[in-house]
């Protein structure tokens, strides 16, 4: 079984970079670089031209696919005859691969007739899950005994949701109307709506889009609540839904940022990887036996018959206040920076106040999946979903709220790019970072710490409404500061993380790793921000500051790797929190003094 594995998973990657190829392809206008068949240009080898190339690697890729997707079937015959879990989508992958070749032929040879285009996809898509289904299945053991319906239903309407909605955006691009609004999420500036001809037609993908958007989220956290310490489940759940906002961020990009059509092809493979998820968690969930009740420190018994004020402070600590003040100081650094002093005061207070919006519906919706974690802490087992003051499903409701009320605020009185921004750092430390990274890998808080890099660039782009380099390097100065900020205070909370069988680095690699990585990681933050000052973005000012900050910086990180004692640790952690601070105070004013 462990070979056959290997190959299912490979024709399942190989399809998918098919589909992404095949999407390339379309929004290049590279359907007919070659445009006879099996040939290219009458050779074997295409010429050098662009629109050839991507079209023969597309070819080339659907080659290797075949052969895979006829061997996979010819072992699971061969065998694994008795597993109709494997047998049946496997037969069924090579049925679809000789349609799908046939209609690739006709396709060139027809010179791409958009009913025959959107055929192509719609194989190509039902291929996809094919092989998807025996990838998974081999993974999984058979299973045994009563099986889950409900969370099977409810991520195959997933599924057909995404599904079709993928053929409905092939319809937007054969009918010419993919660039019929130049704005987001509507037309005309983004908040008009088009009633006629392909601005409609735009309109109605878009509205289509929202409506099977809001499907798959209800659908997969409802299994997720069902089976939430399944670790196949969180992971897939996570990814699939991560796949999911970063394809809304970058549909609002493509319109707002007008990104080459080259790069549109990515809209179509984030919509292929939500496509994979939804299916892959379907088959997940006919292995899994039915959910059982959730024990009573789930369901808020201590809710009811509070005072009014009590309630609200609990409700209030689920946004975990004290994080947001740093978020947003970077987020006010990143206007000042952006506009060299101080903008208008109503826009800060709009972008500040979508931030902290942001932040508090991150942190709530963080505290609704990690309440199983949190009972098993000391340090947060008081808070109010463990210990049963506020109802599980209030707190998830209420953190979805912020999160659609930051959008929402940001895009109709700041912009669009800042409001997506911020929904995407939300999406990325909700699904990512404690669905997935958390429980699962010593790096966790490395890749995780990309959301808390989010607000100067949200603060950046509510001034400029694009984004640059600087812009990106204030992201990068984020990005490497959070590991040694947070091993800081993971040293001194090691018990209480192992404990509860997270992975943070001091309690999987020990202490001593955990002290030289932070020295590591504390040297690469700083000569970032020192290297900066070489692209001309930030002046002497800042580079004496940024030196006397982070040399101080690394002084800390050297003493605690050396003292190896609890004191530095919560030293540097609190000087980190101060470091961060001053350090975007240092660039604010040498950015206001060189303007002058």
């Amino acid at each position: 079984m462990k070979g056959f594995r290997a190959l299912s998973l490979a024709t399942a990657l190989a399809t998918y970079a098919l589909v992404v190829l095949g999407g390339v392809v379309r929004v290049s206008g590279s359907g007919l670089g070659c445009p006879d068949w099996p040939l290219c240009h009458g050779r074997f080898l295409p010429p050098l031209d662009v629109h050839a190339i991507i079209e023969y690697s597309h070819r080339t890729t659907a080659s290797l696919t075949s052969v895979l997707v006829v061997v996979t079937a010819v072992v699971a015959w061969v065998a694994w005859r008795n597993r109709r879990d494997l047998v049946i989508p496997a037969t069924v992958a090579v049925g679809l691969l000789a349609v799908q070749v046939a209609l690739g032929a006709v396709t060139v040879r027809l010179e791409l007739p958009p009913m025959i285009v959107l055929a192509h996809l719609a194989t190509a898509m039902a291929l996809l899950g094919a092989v998807c289904v025996t990838a998974i299945a081999a993974l999984m053991p058979t299973p045994a005994g009563a099986v889950d319906t409900q969370s099977v239903a409810r991520a195959q309407g997933a599924a057909a949701g995404t599904y079709l909605l993928i053929l409905s955006g092939s319809l937007v691009v054969g009918s010419g109307a993919s660039g019929a609004c130049d704005a987001w999420p509507l037309c005309g500036g983004g908040f008009r709506f088009a009633f006629e001809g392909s601005p409609a037609i735009q309109l109605l993908h878009r509205g289509g889009a929202a409506v099977v958007g809001l499907l798959v989220v209800i659908s997969l956290l409802s299994v997720l609540a069902r089976h939430r310490r399944e670790p196949a489940v969180r992971a897939t759940v996570a990814l699939t839904l991560a796949a999911l906002a970063f394809q809304v961020a970058v549909g609002a990009a493509v319109v707002t940022l007008h990104l080459p059509a080259a790069l549109r092809g990515l809209h179509l493979a984030l919509a292929s990887a939500v496509w994979s998820g939804t299916v892959v968690l379907a088959v997940i969930a006919r292995h899994l036996p039915p959910s059982e009740k959730l024990l009573d420190v789930w369901d808020g018994r201590r809710s009811a018959g509070r005072p009014v004020r009590d309630v609200v402070l609990d409700y209030v600590s689920l946004a975990k206040p004290r994080i947001i003040p740093l978020l947003l100081i970077t987020a006010l650094g990143g206007m000042m920076i952006a506009e060299r002093g101080w903008p208008s005061t109503g826009l800060v207070v709009l972008t500040l106040l979508g931030g902290a919006l942001a932040a508090a519906g991150a942190g709530a919706i963080n505290c609704w999946i990690d309440r199983d974690l949190d009972r098993e802490m000391l340090r947060t087992r008081r808070r109010p979903l463990p210990d049963g003051r506020i109802a599980p499903t209030h707190a998830l409701i209420f953190g979805i709220g912020l999160g659609l009320g930051a959008f929402l605020l940001l895009a109709f009185t700041v912009d669009v790019l800042a409001a997506t921004l911020a929904l995407s750092g939300l999406l990325f430390y909700v699904f990512v970072y404690t669905l997935w990274l958390k429980r699962w890998t010593v790096q966790n808080i490395v890749i995780g710490g990309a959301a808390g890099a989010v607000p100067p660039m949200v603060g950046w782009a509510a001034v400029t409404h694009r984004l640059d380099l600087t812009a990106v390097y204030l992201f990068a100065i984020i990005f490497l500061w959070t590991p040694p900020h947070f091993w800081a205070l993971a040293l001194r909370l090691k018990g209480d993380y192992a404990r509860a069988q997270v992975p943070m680095l001091p309690v999987v690699r020990g202490e001593s790793a955990a002290r030289h990585q932070i020295l590591y990681y504390t040297l690469a933050l700083v000569t970032v921000t020192l290297a900066v000052v070489l692209t001309g973005a930030l002046g002497l000012i800042y580079l004496g500051g940024a030196a006397l900050l982070g040399g101080l910086f690394i002084a800390l990180a050297v003493a605690n790797l050396r003292a190896r004692r609890q004191r530095w640790s919560r030293l540097l952690f609190d000087y980190s929190i101060a470091y961060l601070g001053l350090l975007f105070a240092v660039m604010v004013a040498d950015r206001m003094i060189g303007r002058v």
